[in-house]
């Protein structure tokens, strides 16, 4: 799986509540191996009708696919661990929310809780129609007119969705929805926090949707501990 790029710092996201006693947290970046490969640019074919592309904004721009910084960090890698007991309710009653901008889904990667409601909103002056997919199954197909209504989606399962516009075919999105909170999402330099750890050795993974996906062994000791991923690109 794979889209335009960016840079990424990994960001601790506090998704549940109360960490365990005596936790650690695990401080990180997602560095890419190698030579980055040049940004990419898409240039978006003008079209008028019901696939208007008149209130998208400028038709030349980056690809969100991957984004990478001056020093290889490596934005929007999903980081997480595995062999952790899944969490209940995270105790969050807020929605989270995948905005639509001049034909763009905002943000680009997505990471939320399980239990969460996602709200797909249309801030474009042009007709949007929204599909989310696991694999190759199609979960949502929705049309949404300018300025009308949010679209509201609850997720059976965690793990990673992708979100594609049915009119505009460059926009794309992900969203995982986590199935516990040890879970971070990287930064425009590639870093990221995953806080309150209880400690112990496990499988620490990280998904990136131009760079694959890659698992490692670590320990978590009480405190801090240190880690840098190497992703290399998929050929």
């Amino acid at each position: 799986m794979g889209l335009p790029r960016t840079v990424a710092v990994a960001v601790g996201i506090g998704l549940w509540l109360a960490p365990p006693v005596r936790a650690g947290d695990i401080r990180g970046a997602v560095r890419l191996s190698g030579k980055a490969p040049e940004p990419v640019t898409l240039t978006i074919e003008p079209k008028a009708g019901d696939h208007s592309t008149a209130g998208c904004g400028d038709l030349t721009r980056a690809s969100q696919r991957l984004l990478v910084d001056p020093e290889g960090g490596v934005q929007n890698a999903v980081v997480w661990l595995e062999g952790v007991a899944a969490a209940g309710a995270s105790g969050h009653d807020s929605p989270a929310v995948l905005d639509q901008q001049a034909c763009e889904f905002v943000p680009h990667v997505l990471l939320m809780p399980r239990d969460r409601t996602l709200v797909i909103r249309n801030s474009d002056p042009v007709l949007h129609n929204t599909r989310i997919f696991r694999d190759a199954t199609m979960l949502m197909h929705e049309w949404q007119a300018p300025q009308a209504g949010d679209l509201e989606w609850r997720f059976d399962a965690p793990g990673r969705y992708l979100v594609r516009c049915g009119v505009h075919s460059w926009m794309h999105a992900w969203v995982v929805a986590a199935e516990h909170p040890y879970y971070g999402l990287t930064d425009s330099a590639g870093r990221f926090t995953i806080s309150g750890v209880p400690r112990g050795t496990y499988t620490l993974s990280v998904w990136h949707e131009a760079l694959g996906e890659q698992r490692q062994r670590m320990r978590v000791r009480a405190g801090r501990s240190e880690v840098v991923i190497h992703l290399r690109p998929v050929s």
